[in-house]
């Protein structure tokens, strides 16, 4: 799992309908989470207009820092990566729980849970 402020994101390529190439260069920051993270991609037509969502949930114990405009780069299991957000609107929202339990075996961990809507499919990163 990665992020990156999203006006850092420069030099994206557009590789198809659904895959950018993005150079080695752009400094994403790797974040240490549990393993697995949740990403559920979906699309539905709103208005006549087809809008494409994810969904990233992960558990950390990491300072997740500012949370407004960061775009955030997933692998899943199979190797495919997906870029969750772009440098332009709209911007991917990020939620963190902070969970105190009342229970010591109970996990402590940030739940950080990222959405984003776009009228462009979720691209693959090649």
């Amino acid at each position: 799992m990665y992020r990156i402020p999203a006006n850092q994101l420069q030099g994206i390529r557009k590789c198809g309908t659904d895959s950018v190439s993005v150079p080695t260069s752009v400094p994403f920051q790797d974040i240490d989470i549990r393993v697995p993270a949740r990403l559920t991609l979906s699309d539905s037509i709103v208005d006549g207009v087809r809008i494409y969502t994810a969904q990233l949930v992960f558990r950390t114990c990491e300072d997740t820092g500012d949370h407004e405009r960061v775009v955030y780069a997933c692998e899943t299991a199979n190797g495919d990566s997906y870029l969750i957000g772009t440098a332009g609107r709209p911007y991917p929202v990020t939620t963190v729980h902070h969970t105190l339990p009342d229970n010591m075996t109970d996990s402590q961990l940030e739940e950080v849970t990222v959405n984003y809507s776009s009228a462009k499919k979720i691209p693959l990163i090649e």
